[in-house]
Protein backbone atom coordinates (compact mmCIF):
# COMPACT_ATOMS: atom_id res chain seq x y z
CA UNK A 1 0.00 0.00 0.00
CA UNK A 2 1.07 3.56 -0.63
CA UNK A 3 0.86 4.70 3.00
CA UNK A 4 1.23 8.35 1.96
CA UNK A 5 -1.65 8.09 -0.56
CA UNK A 6 -3.76 5.17 0.68
CA UNK A 7 -6.71 5.99 -1.60
CA UNK A 8 -4.68 4.60 -4.52
CA UNK A 9 -5.25 1.12 -3.07
CA UNK A 10 -8.87 1.43 -4.25
CA UNK A 11 -8.48 3.45 -7.43
CA UNK A 12 -5.91 5.88 -8.84
CA UNK A 13 -8.71 8.32 -9.72
CA UNK A 14 -8.96 12.10 -9.55
CA UNK A 15 -11.93 11.71 -7.18
CA UNK A 16 -9.82 10.01 -4.54
CA UNK A 17 -6.95 12.49 -4.88
CA UNK A 18 -9.43 15.33 -4.33
CA UNK A 19 -10.96 13.62 -1.31
CA UNK A 20 -7.48 13.03 0.15
CA UNK A 21 -6.74 16.76 -0.04
CA UNK A 22 -10.07 17.73 1.49
CA UNK A 23 -9.82 15.14 4.29
CA UNK A 24 -6.44 16.56 5.26
CA UNK A 25 -7.65 20.17 5.24
CA UNK A 26 -9.27 22.06 8.10
CA UNK A 27 -9.81 25.23 6.04
CA UNK A 28 -11.92 25.74 2.89
CA UNK A 29 -9.83 25.56 -0.28
CA UNK A 30 -10.33 26.80 -3.81
CA UNK A 31 -10.49 24.43 -6.75
CA UNK A 32 -7.13 25.76 -7.96
CA UNK A 33 -5.47 25.02 -4.58
CA UNK A 34 -7.01 21.55 -4.43
CA UNK A 35 -5.76 20.81 -7.96
CA UNK A 36 -2.25 21.95 -7.01
CA UNK A 37 -2.16 19.83 -3.87
CA UNK A 38 -3.63 16.81 -5.67
CA UNK A 39 -1.21 17.14 -8.60
CA UNK A 40 -4.14 17.08 -11.05
CA UNK A 41 -5.50 19.41 -13.73
CA UNK A 42 -7.80 22.21 -12.59
CA UNK A 43 -10.44 21.21 -15.15
CA UNK A 44 -10.51 17.58 -14.03
CA UNK A 45 -10.60 18.55 -10.36
CA UNK A 46 -13.45 21.01 -10.97
CA UNK A 47 -15.57 18.29 -12.60
CA UNK A 48 -14.95 16.05 -9.57
CA UNK A 49 -15.77 18.81 -7.09
CA UNK A 50 -19.04 19.58 -8.88
CA UNK A 51 -20.05 15.91 -8.72
CA UNK A 52 -19.06 15.53 -5.05
CA UNK A 53 -21.06 18.64 -4.18
CA UNK A 54 -24.08 17.11 -5.96
CA UNK A 55 -23.68 13.98 -3.80
CA UNK A 56 -23.39 16.06 -0.65
CA UNK A 57 -19.94 14.76 0.30
CA UNK A 58 -18.34 18.16 -0.33
CA UNK A 59 -19.70 21.57 0.71
CA UNK A 60 -19.25 24.63 -1.48
CA UNK A 61 -19.30 28.21 -0.21
CA UNK A 62 -18.49 31.53 -1.82
CA UNK A 63 -15.92 34.14 -0.86
CA UNK A 64 -16.64 36.94 -3.26
CA UNK A 65 -16.54 35.28 -6.69
CA UNK A 66 -14.32 32.43 -5.50
CA UNK A 67 -15.82 29.04 -4.72
CA UNK A 68 -14.29 27.30 -1.70
CA UNK A 69 -14.70 23.63 -0.83
CA UNK A 70 -14.64 21.55 2.35
CA UNK A 71 -15.34 17.92 3.14
CA UNK A 72 -18.85 17.58 4.61
CA UNK A 73 -17.85 15.77 7.77
CA UNK A 74 -21.49 15.07 8.66
CA UNK A 75 -21.93 12.95 5.53
CA UNK A 76 -22.37 9.20 5.99
CA UNK A 77 -19.19 8.51 3.99
CA UNK A 78 -17.02 11.20 5.59
CA UNK A 79 -15.73 8.89 8.33
CA UNK A 80 -14.54 6.39 5.74
CA UNK A 81 -12.76 9.12 3.79
CA UNK A 82 -11.07 10.46 6.93
CA UNK A 83 -10.04 6.97 8.05
CA UNK A 84 -8.28 6.34 4.75
CA UNK A 85 -6.62 9.75 4.79
CA UNK A 86 -5.32 8.97 8.28
CA UNK A 87 -3.73 5.63 7.33
CA UNK A 88 -0.18 6.82 7.99
CA UNK A 89 -1.13 8.15 11.43
CA UNK A 90 -2.89 4.88 12.21
CA UNK A 91 0.18 2.89 11.13
CA UNK A 92 2.37 4.90 13.53
CA UNK A 93 -0.14 4.36 16.33
CA UNK A 94 -0.19 0.60 15.74
CA UNK A 95 3.60 0.39 15.58
CA UNK A 96 3.90 2.23 18.90
CA UNK A 97 1.30 -0.01 20.48
CA UNK A 98 2.86 -3.20 19.14
CA UNK A 99 6.47 -2.39 20.04
CA UNK A 100 5.45 -0.84 23.35
CA UNK A 101 3.86 -4.14 24.41
CA UNK A 102 7.03 -6.21 23.90
CA UNK A 103 8.02 -8.57 26.71
CA UNK A 104 11.66 -7.65 26.04
CA UNK A 105 11.59 -3.87 25.41
CA UNK A 106 13.67 -2.34 22.65
CA UNK A 107 16.31 0.14 23.74
CA UNK A 108 15.05 2.27 20.83
CA UNK A 109 12.59 1.91 17.96
CA UNK A 110 11.81 4.42 15.22
CA UNK A 111 10.22 4.68 11.79
CA UNK A 112 12.42 6.29 9.14
CA UNK A 113 12.81 6.53 5.37
CA UNK A 114 10.06 7.22 2.84
CA UNK A 115 7.14 6.29 5.09
CA UNK A 116 8.36 8.65 7.81
CA UNK A 117 8.84 11.42 5.22
CA UNK A 118 5.47 10.74 3.59
CA UNK A 119 6.85 10.26 0.08
CA UNK A 120 6.83 6.47 -0.33
CA UNK A 121 4.79 4.35 -2.71
CA UNK A 122 3.26 0.88 -2.89
CA UNK A 123 6.70 -0.70 -3.44
CA UNK A 124 8.40 1.08 -0.53
CA UNK A 125 9.57 -0.82 2.53
CA UNK A 126 8.29 0.27 5.93
CA UNK A 127 11.74 1.08 7.36
CA UNK A 128 12.24 0.51 11.08
CA UNK A 129 15.31 0.93 13.27
CA UNK A 130 15.27 -1.39 16.28
CA UNK A 131 18.07 -1.21 18.86
CA UNK A 132 18.49 -4.49 20.75
CA UNK A 133 19.35 -3.83 24.43
CA UNK A 134 22.49 -4.95 26.20
CA UNK A 135 22.45 -8.52 27.45
CA UNK A 136 19.98 -9.76 24.81
CA UNK A 137 21.34 -12.11 22.17
CA UNK A 138 20.25 -11.79 18.56
CA UNK A 139 19.06 -15.39 18.85
CA UNK A 140 17.12 -14.86 22.07
CA UNK A 141 13.83 -16.70 21.52
CA UNK A 142 11.57 -13.97 22.89
CA UNK A 143 13.41 -11.21 21.04
CA UNK A 144 13.37 -13.11 17.75
CA UNK A 145 9.65 -13.82 18.07
CA UNK A 146 8.96 -10.11 18.65
CA UNK A 147 10.90 -9.05 15.56
CA UNK A 148 9.31 -11.71 13.35
CA UNK A 149 5.83 -10.88 14.62
CA UNK A 150 6.40 -7.18 13.95
CA UNK A 151 7.42 -7.92 10.36
CA UNK A 152 4.33 -10.09 9.87
CA UNK A 153 2.02 -7.44 11.26
CA UNK A 154 3.47 -4.69 9.07
CA UNK A 155 2.81 -6.90 6.03
CA UNK A 156 -0.75 -7.58 7.21
CA UNK A 157 -1.48 -3.93 7.96
CA UNK A 158 -0.05 -2.45 4.76
CA UNK A 159 0.92 -5.14 2.26
CA UNK A 160 4.46 -3.70 2.39
CA UNK A 161 7.66 -5.43 3.44
CA UNK A 162 9.07 -4.36 6.81
CA UNK A 163 12.68 -3.27 6.34
CA UNK A 164 13.88 -3.82 9.90
CA UNK A 165 17.40 -2.59 10.66
CA UNK A 166 18.25 -4.36 13.92
CA UNK A 167 21.35 -3.03 15.69
CA UNK A 168 22.71 -4.19 19.06
CA UNK A 169 23.05 -1.36 21.57
CA UNK A 170 26.74 -2.20 22.08
CA UNK A 171 27.44 -1.54 18.38
CA UNK A 172 25.73 1.82 18.05
CA UNK A 173 28.89 3.93 18.49
CA UNK A 174 30.85 1.81 16.01
CA UNK A 175 27.96 1.81 13.52
CA UNK A 176 27.71 5.58 13.60
CA UNK A 177 31.47 6.14 13.33
CA UNK A 178 31.50 4.02 10.17
CA UNK A 179 28.88 6.36 8.75
CA UNK A 180 26.26 4.03 7.28
CA UNK A 181 23.64 6.00 5.28
CA UNK A 182 20.84 4.46 7.32
CA UNK A 183 21.78 6.42 10.44
CA UNK A 184 21.83 9.69 8.51
CA UNK A 185 18.30 8.90 7.34
CA UNK A 186 17.31 8.18 10.93
CA UNK A 187 18.82 11.46 12.12
CA UNK A 188 16.93 13.37 9.43
CA UNK A 189 13.56 11.59 9.22
CA UNK A 190 12.93 9.40 12.26
CA UNK A 191 9.60 9.23 14.04
CA UNK A 192 10.12 7.80 17.53
CA UNK A 193 8.09 4.70 18.38
CA UNK A 194 9.52 3.36 21.64
CA UNK A 195 12.47 3.56 24.01
CA UNK A 196 15.10 6.26 24.00
CA UNK A 197 14.29 9.21 21.70
CA UNK A 198 16.27 9.52 18.48
CA UNK A 199 17.84 12.86 19.46
CA UNK A 200 19.18 11.38 22.68
CA UNK A 201 20.29 8.17 20.98
CA UNK A 202 22.34 9.89 18.27
CA UNK A 203 23.64 12.59 20.60
CA UNK A 204 25.17 9.87 22.78
CA UNK A 205 26.92 8.26 19.83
Amino acid sequence: MNVSKPFIALSPSVDLDVLAVLAGSSEPRSGREIARRAGRSKTGVQHVLDRLVDHGLVDCLYSGRTRLYTLNRRHLLAGTVEQMAGARTELIRRLREQIGSWETPAMHASLFGSTARGDGDADSDIDLLIIRPMGISAEDETWRRQIDDLADRVRQWTGNHAGIAEVPEADMRRQYSEGPPILEQVRRDAIDLAGEPTKVLLRDV
